[in-house]
């Protein structure tokens, strides 16, 4: 009974794969090649769709076995910026305030 099942589902594609190349081959003769291969993205998305898969398939389903994960609330309020620049940073930043840029940059 299996065998037989496989054997009518390879008939069937084996079918559906010469329909397509048949299609392909009047499509080469009356339009031209330029015309097939700007419509071979679409004849491979019809080949798939024919043989029962779906593009992108395994991902959806991939995700859809993910458990959706819940988020932690956070606080309304943003953390406070530090009002000094530190006891380091400060030595450095304070001489440099009241200078003028070196006179090479303003070139």
């Amino acid at each position: 009974m299996v065998l037989r099942m496989q054997r009518s589902t390879r008939l069937r594609q084996a079918l559906q794969l010469l329909l397509c190349l048949i299609v392909a081959a009047v499509l080469i003769a009356v339009a031209g090649v330029t015309a097939a291969l700007l419509l071979a993205p679409a004849a491979v998305l019809t080949m798939t769709l024919l043989f029962g898969r779906y593009p992108g398939e395994r991902v959806i389903h991939r995700l859809a076995r993910r458990p959706a994960r819940v988020r932690a609330t956070r606080s309304a309020t943003a953390p406070r910026a530090p009002r000094t620049l530190g006891a380091r940073l400060s030595v450095l930043a304070v001489p440099g305030a009241g200078r003028a840029p070196p006179a090479l940059s303003l070139i």
